[in-house]
C-alpha cells in the first residue's frame, strides 16, 4: 500500500483549500480530492443553490411572460401563473411557463431581444450554434482553434474570430497574439492586473504547502480587503492534489488552522476578512482531515458568462486549454464566479 508522508498530506490539504470548482469539502486520508463541476446544457454548473447574481434568465426556474390577446372572449380573462386559475379584469391571457427554444426572451447581457441556443442567429448576437456552452478546443499547443460556427455561451462571441487581431462582437479587446500578460489576453478581455488576472510565481520552497510564499508578478492592481493578503494560483501536478489554473490566477485570500504542527502556515487574518471588493465575493470554505481543520477564506471574480472569464486560456504545466467558465460552485452561495471545474 503506499503511503503519504505527513507534508504530503498537508500539501493536499492546502491545495485543497484553494478556489476550485464544486468540490467535496472533507478530504479523505489520501488526499485525493475530486471535485465535480459539470456544466450543465444552460450554461450553469448544477448546484443546489440558484445563482443570485446571475442576469440571463434560466428557462426552466426563471418564467417568461407570453401575452396572448384573445378577441374571441369577453372583457374578463384568467391568468395561469402556476395552472391554477383566478380571474382578472384584464383581455390578455399570461402563462408563465414557456419553451425557451422558441420564445424570445431578454438577453440580460446585450440588452436586446434574442433566443441564444436556438441555432438562428437573432438580433444582437454575434452568433448561435444552437447550445448555450462554450465549446472546449481540442488543440493541445497554442493558438487553440475551434470551428468556424462554434460560440460562446450567451452568444456573444465566435470564438474563432479571437485572435486574430480584429476586434469582433462581443471581443474587449484583440491584439493577435498568444500572449496574456500583456494588455489583452487570448481570451480577448481587457487584463487589468486584478481579480481573476494572469499571473506568474516563482517559487523554491514551501512551493505546495504555502499557497503565499514566493513571489509573484501580474497582480499589480488587485484590491487587497482586510484581513486577506494578495496570492497568485498557479496550476500543479502534485500528485495527491493536482490543480488547474492556466495561466496562473490573482486573488486575495486569509488561512487560519488548528490541530497541531501538521498545520500549514497561516494567511492573513481569516477572521478580520469579512468582506470583499466589489466585483469579488467571498468564498469560505472548511477542510478537515489527519486531526487538523484549515478554514480559507478567498475573494473570487463574480460573472455573468464565460465571456467575462479568461475562457481560451492555455494550460502550459498540463498542455492542454484551460476550463475557466463563469459557473457556481459548492461553496459560491449561489453566486457566479471564473472557476475551473477541473479542480
Amino acid at each position: 500500500m503506499k503511503r503519504f508522508s505527513a507534508h504530503v498530506l498537508v500539501s493536499a490539504l492546502v491545495l485543497t483549500a484553494c478556489p476550485v470548482g464544486e468540490s467535496d469539502t472533507s478530504l479523505a486520508t489520501t488526499a485525493d480530492t475530486t471535485v465535480n463541476a459539470t456544466t450543465s446544457a444552460s450554461g450553469t454548473t448544477d448546484t443546489t443553490d440558484t445563482p443570485t447574481t446571475n442576469p440571463t434568465t434560466d428557462p426552466t426556474t426563471s418564467p417568461t411572460t407570453d401575452a396572448t390577446t384573445d378577441p374571441t372572449t369577453d372583457a374578463t380573462t384568467t391568468t395561469d401563473p402556476t395552472n391554477a386559475t383566478s380571474t382578472t379584469d384584464a383581455t390578455t391571457t399570461t402563462d408563465a411557463t414557456t419553451d425557451a427554444t422558441t420564445d424570445a426572451t431578454t438577453d440580460a447581457t446585450t440588452g436586446v431581444m434574442g433566443t441564444c441556443g436556438n441555432g438562428v442567429t437573432d438580433e444582437g448576437e454575434a452568433c448561435d450554434d444552437s447550445n448555450l456552452t462554450t465549446e472546449l478546443s481540442m488543440s493541445k499547443k497554442q493558438p487553440l482553434v475551434y470551428e468556424a460556427a462554434q460560440c460562446i455561451d450567451d452568444c456573444s462571441l465566435v470564438l474563432a474570430l479571437c485572435g486574430d487581431g480584429n476586434v469582433e462582437a462581443g471581443e474587449a479587446c484583440d491584439d493577435g497574439n498568444q500572449d496574456s500578460y500583456d494588455g489583452c489576453t487570448t481570451s480577448c478581455t481587457i487584463n487589468d492586473k486584478g481579480y481573476h488576472a494572469p499571473c506568474k510565481r516563482m517559487c523554491d520552497k514551501n512551493c505546495d504547502t504555502d499557497v503565499a510564499s514566493g513571489t509573484f508578478t501580474g497582480c499589480d492592481d488587485v484590491e487587497v480587503p482586510t484581513g486577506a493578503k494578495a496570492v497568485c494560483y498557479v496550476s500543479t501536478k502534485f500528485a495527491p492534489a493536482p490543480r488547474h489554473f492556466a495561466e496562473g490566477e490573482c486573488a486575495t485570500t486569509a488561512q487560519t488552522c488548528s490541530g497541531g504542527f501538521l498545520c500549514p502556515p497561516n494567511i492573513g487574518d481569516y477572521d478580520m476578512l469579512v468582506g470583499c471588493p466589489a466585483g469579488t465575493t467571498l468564498i469560505d470554505r472548511t477542510t478537515m482531515a489527519v486531526g487538523i481543520t484549515v478554514k480559507t477564506k478567498t475573494c473570487q471574480k463574480v460573472c455573468e458568462s464565460d465571456s467575462d472569464c479568461r475562457w481560451n486560456a492555455y494550460d502550459a504545466i498540463w498542455s492542454v486549454p484551460g476550463q475557466f467558465r463563469c459557473q457556481t460552485t459548492a461553496d459560491s452561495k449561489g453566486v457566479k464566479i471564473c472557476a475551473d471545474a477541473q479542480n
